[in-house]
């Protein structure tokens, strides 16, 4: 058992106007946490000059994020959350909503619960 699952994806040959601009980017990343059912709690977009794009969702189960490189056709997302997901359901995703026709997909489990000891906590 583990405390949350790390997925990362290399996105390649992607739409560069697709990955030029805040506003597709914040739809993809919010299109995929509908899709896997995460609740957002706040984001933070940042516009590169002229082209590029950085963003980031927290979740209330933990984070999804995003860097592009248009001038290389390439985005780098990932997702970390305690609560289970299906990669499959991201790489299709991206797929689409990046115009890609290939993704490289990676996962970690983080948080052994064999290794990671359970404690007491102080009263509030």
């Amino acid at each position: 058992m583990y405390i949350g699952m790390h997925a990362t994806w290399d996105v390649y040959n992607c739409d560069a106007n697709k990955l030029s601009f805040v506003p597709h980017i914040k739809k993809t990343l919010h299109a995929i946490t509908a899709t896997l059912g995460l609740e957002e709690i706040n984001e933070a977009f940042k516009q590169f000059e002229p082209i590029g794009v950085t963003g980031f969702i927290l979740l209330a189960e933990s984070h999804i994020s995003i860097h592009t490189w248009p001038e290389h056709n390439y985005a780098a997302v990932d997702v970390f959350s305690c609560k289970p997901f299906d990669v499959g359901i991201v790489t299709k995703a991206l797929k689409v909503l990046l115009a890609s026709d290939e993704v490289k997909a990676n996962v970690l489990e983080r948080g052994k619960l064999s290794v990671a000891k359970k404690t007491s906590l102080p009263p509030k």
